[in-house]
């Protein structure tokens, strides 16, 4: 019965971190995750826990993906509140997977800090929960570090480690997978931000992400995004009114096709 349990989640988990998008929100989607140096929302906390630092008010973001590459069983979101203070930012979140047979939930708590001029770290811990129908639940704690770092107005960098501890749900490693991302931005064309990552999963082949973002207006940007390893292609909209950010995503998978992301942020900016 134990081996069943073990070979059922890890299959499952596998279904889910290779074709789930399980990390919000749309924005970084639409970019293909290529904005390692350069994540500044709410959603950071999940991301690069480092951009929590550069974010200025308080902040509460959701995201949902409800039927990825049309298959209902595969619906996420993901909710997140950031609180900025002169001791740096503080994060917590929660995310849901899944449906009744098989569902993930993680809950997560993070910092960012501004440690000097135009450098930035940051610490997430999240608690990982599986439960499958008739074989329980278990759950472990990982813990994620980031860093962002302005090399001048037009240069940044960002490296961010998910699961620095190597911690593991089952006895079988690499079942909450531990990934080295490493990326950076330019911004040599006004309105244009370039933007590039490497994403190197612990016992697979590492991936290159390659984004481009182009601020049409002060209320609109549209983002596109590709990477191999497996060769995706993504892209999307965003629009910001006052206080609400509104970004629409659309990934599209060479064997599973297109699915559809959307996340909305609210800033409460300070009157």
């Amino acid at each position: 019965m134990k081996y069943v349990f073990v070979l059922f989640c890890l299959l499952l988990k596998f279904w889910g971190e290779s074709f789930a998008q399980e990390q919000p929100g749309a924005e970084q989607i639409a970019l293909a995750h290529s904005d390692v140096s350069t994540v500044d929302d709410v959603f950071s906390l999940f991301n690069n826990p480092a951009g929590l630092a550069l974010i200025k008010t308080r902040e509460i973001g959701f995201y949902y993906s409800p039927a990825p590459f049309g298959v209902k069983e595969l619906a996420n979101a993901f909710a997140a509140y950031c609180e900025p203070t002169q001791y740096g930012s503080f994060s917590a979140g929660y995310s849901n997977y899944g449906f009744e047979l098989y569902k993930e939930n993680k809950f997560a708590v993070g910092y960012g800090r501004k440690i000097a001029n135009n450098f930035f770290i940051g610490l997430s811990s999240v608690y990982h929960n599986i439960s499958i129908k008739n074989y329980g639940s278990k759950g472990v704690f990982a813990f994620n570090l980031g860093v962002i770092t302005k090399l001048s107005d037009q240069v940044g960098l960002g490296f961010a480690v998910h699961n620095v501890t190597r911690s593991t749900i089952t006895n079988e490693s690499n079942d909450i997978p531990t990934v080295i991302w490493l990326g950076t931005d330019l911004k040599f064309v006004k309105d244009f931000v370039f933007s590039a990552a490497l994403k190197k999963e612990i016992g697979f082949n590492p991936s290159i992400r390659l984004g481009t973002e182009y601020s049409m207006h002060d209320f609109l940007k549209l983002m596109i995004g590709t990477s191999n390893e497996p060769n995706t292609f993504s892209g999307g909209i965003g629009i910001m009114y006052q206080f609400i950010q509104v970004d629409y995503a659309f990934f599209s998978h060479p064997d599973l096709g297109l699915t559809h992301q959307f996340s909305v942020i609210i800033r409460f900016t300070n009157n």
